[in-house]
């Protein structure tokens, strides 16, 4: 990501993040319901917190595609 301003980087960076893990999450492996699984907890709360700071984030339109590589 080329940018010297931090809450552009801050802002596109978490919007990466938050494609990536929307993604892992969809593709993760099914289970039982009733199994505990650290990754899906981890990864339904990291999403409740980018839900209720999206106006902090990057616009979908402007957010690097996930599988870019930062610099």
């Amino acid at each position: 990501m080329a940018t010297n301003d931090i809450r552009q980087a801050i802002a596109e960076t978490g919007t990466a993040l938050w494609a990536l893990v929307d993604e892992a999450l969809l593709s993760h492996e099914p289970h039982d319901i009733d199994e505990e699984c650290e990754f899906e907890e981890f990864a339904r709360d990291l999403l409740r917190v980018f839900t209720s700071h999206s106006d902090e984030l990057a616009p979908a339109e402007d957010a690097p595609d996930a599988d870019v590589a930062f610099s």
